[in-house]
């Protein structure tokens, strides 16, 4: 079946000589995965430089039920003149985002309101002249309330400790390695509060805001089944100081 839809790239895998796989979180089908012949061919219909982290594709797709590999017919970009792929600090974002999406999401099927979540992000993400440097956090807080595992902000957590296997604030430090400090979980509850447009109110160190993202990537993978492991983190926290 031909069907066309909107879909956000995540990843791509060379794939022989000229061809790749890439992974796309479709508007229809969820996330999917499809062979791209000849794209580093000079006749190449579908160029490379469409396939980057984030980049919104108009796509004619044919679809099998079954799962699988999919094909892609033809994928023109929605946002070709996006900073995405332009600004350093945009596009380890981007890197940094896509990995997560890519190694959380599980899912072949439609989900409207995470991929309209999805859009509004990357065209804020886009569009924002404001410094971006706790974007991140803020991003992989909100995906977790898309992905189901997301915690209820406390009153006060100044002298709690967040227990990530259990997924809640308790007074009493758990008996297992899997929690945070009482700074770290001040920081990530005030996270669960915190919007885009308002994430640089959050004052932070650059040492501080790379355990929370460690301490994030610790939680998804206590919560996703068999999640890989993220490696992007490292670089991203090299470029955005």
């Amino acid at each position: 079946m031909v069907s066309n839809t909107r879909g956000i790239v995540l990843h791509q895998l060379k794939y022989a000589e000229t061809s790749v796989v890439a992974k796309v979180y479709t508007e229809l089908y969820g996330l999917q995965s499809y062979l791209i012949n000849n794209v580093y061919s000079k006749k190449a219909k579908i160029k490379p430089n469409i396939l980057q982290p984030l980049t919104l594709l108009d796509m004619e797709v044919y679809h099998k039920e079954k799962g699988g590999l999919q094909r892609l017919k033809y994928a023109t970009a929605i946002n070709p003149a996006s900073k995405l792929q332009t600004d350093i600090n945009k596009m380890s974002l981007s890197i940094f985002l896509a990995e997560v999406l890519y190694r959380s999401i599980q899912e072949e099927e439609r989900n409207p309101k995470l991929f309209e979540f999805l859009l509004a992000v990357i065209e804020l993400l886009d569009k924002t002249e404001d410094k971006i440097s706790n974007f991140h956090l803020v991003f992989m807080v909100q995906l977790s309330g898309h992905l189901g595992f997301i915690p209820s902000m406390q009153p006060s957590a100044k002298h709690c400790f967040f227990n990530k296997r259990d997924g809640i604030f308790e007074t009493i430090k758990p008996n297992h390695r899997d929690w945070m400090d009482q700074k770290s979980t001040t920081i990530f509850n005030e996270l669960l509060s915190r919007s885009f447009s308002d994430n640089m109110e959050l004052k932070i160190t650059s040492d501080q805001r790379f355990n929370m993202i460690e301490h994030l990537i610790a939680y998804y993978k206590l919560h996703l089944d068999k999640m890989p492991e993220i490696k992007s983190h490292k670089v991203l926290q090299a470029v955005m100081n």
